[in-house]
């Protein structure tokens, strides 16, 4: 008898948890309309905001929601466990084809009548045996002028030494059209935190878009890599800004991925075994500040012998905003057997603040469950204009 009872045990457990798999897919699935609508309402918005509709398809914009964070199908220990795909073919070929705006010569411009978007769809997004290259699109967009195509060299002209440069980074699920009302948003929302204090932002997009599938772990497992490899590119971007200027990188999901792995290859880390060409051997005197907001990274990427072990050593500070009720955060453990809880979800834990030891100080989590609910894509935190305040020291460098 009792080993009959093992085995009707062993069978329950196994029923059970393919019952947690297929209702967390379901959960993803069910999701997907509203998501479709954030976008299409995003969308209609546009015109409000006076923005050049055939130039705005040419950037991209976020409908991220629980598909974006519940997993990367890799392992905490830093080791890679994920299948090799092909990067490239994630690109949902169904992602509207961008529209290339005349550039136009540069005029004047004082450092509050708009922004720059870098996108780096044009660079490799899968990696061979060579060097990733660095190949921005630029685009500037001018409050009640639109977008227009710019270069790199027009916009590092332009910085103004000594005042901050932000840079926002999106998370997971951006599709093309959508990138200039969200990124108006966050421009608007950065100006609320600021209170008059000027700040430079450049709104980083990288090719997070694919079409989701019931395998919603494959697709994170792709998007999760993908945005590790970008990090080589915002890496470059950091290395050409004025070290005069003081930079704060604002990251929203598998944007802090990109952040922290920009942070560790800039301290002479490596990415899936390659490591920043022309990385400077002495101190920049550059001075970087970070902000994660819904961190889509393992809590203990950050320590030691980890993954991302050596970013802190390029950032003075990170602000991680934590929401202990994020729906998309919740489900993260659950990509693969074995896998590590959120740093948006838990903050650094004690074994984690214990490992890095007098580091742990340059990471301070802040609560901000009862501002944000049981919310996770981007929008949501737009709308709390207090959030912006709260992160203000992080992101424009009072004095």
């Amino acid at each position: 008898m009792r080993p009959f009872l093992l085995c009707q045990s062993a069978r329950g457990c196994i029923k059970f948890r393919l019952a947690i798999r297929w209702l967390m897919v379901l959960v993803c699935l069910s999701c997907l309309p509203a998501f479709a609508d954030d976008s299409a309402r995003s969308q209609k918005r546009v015109a409000g905001l006076q923005v050049d509709v055939p130039a705005a398809t040419a950037a991209g914009f976020e409908v991220a929601g629980v598909s974006d964070l519940i997993g990367n199908s890799e392992s905490s220990s830093g080791i890679d466990t994920e299948i090799d795909f092909n990067i490239e073919s994630a690109t949902d070929a169904a992602e509207p084809v961008l529209e290339v705006v005349p550039e136009v010569p540069p005029e004047p411009m004082a450092i509050d009548s708009g922004y720059w978007i870098v996108s780096t769809e044009n660079s490799p997004q899968s990696f061979d045996d060579s060097l990733p290259k660095f190949c921005a699109v630029v685009r500037r967009y001018e409050h009640c002028r639109g977008v227009r195509a710019a270069s790199l060299g027009e916009l590092l002209a332009s910085l103004t030494p000594g005042i901050p440069v932000c840079i926002m980074v999106h998370g997971s699920f951006m599709d093309s059209p959508s990138v200039v009302p969200e990124s108006a948003k966050t421009w608007q929302w950065l100006r609320h935190g600021a209170g008059g204090r000027p700040f430079q932002m450049i709104y980083f997009r990288w090719p997070s878009w694919k079409l989701p599938t019931a395998l919603i772990n494959i697709d994170i497992a792709v998007l999760g890599r993908r945005a590790s490899r970008n990090g080589f590119y915002l890496a470059s971007l950091l290395q050409q800004l004025p070290p005069e200027s003081p930079v704060s990188l604002l990251g929203h999901s598998h944007g802090t991925r990109v952040i922290s792995a920009a942070a560790h290859l800039l301290a002479g880390g490596s990415v899936e075994g390659f490591c920043l060409a022309n990385r400077a051997t002495e101190p920049t005197g550059q001075r970087i500040r970070a902000v994660f907001a819904a961190s889509a990274i393992d809590h203990d990427w950050l320590n030691p012998g980890e993954r991302f072990d050596r970013a802190l050593s390029s950032l003075q500070c990170v602000l991680n905003l934590r929401n202990r009720i994020d729906p998309a955060l919740l489900l993260y453990p659950m990509r693969h057997p074995g896998s590590r809880r959120a740093l948006g979800l838990t903050g650094l834990t004690q074994a984690d603040r214990r490992a890095l030891g007098a580091r742990s100080s340059q990471v301070r989590d802040l609560d901000v469950s009862e501002s944000i609910g049981c919310r996770h894509i981007w929008p949501s935190w737009t709308a709390e204009k207090s959030i912006a305040h709260r992160a203000s020291s992080y992101l424009f460098w009072p004095e």
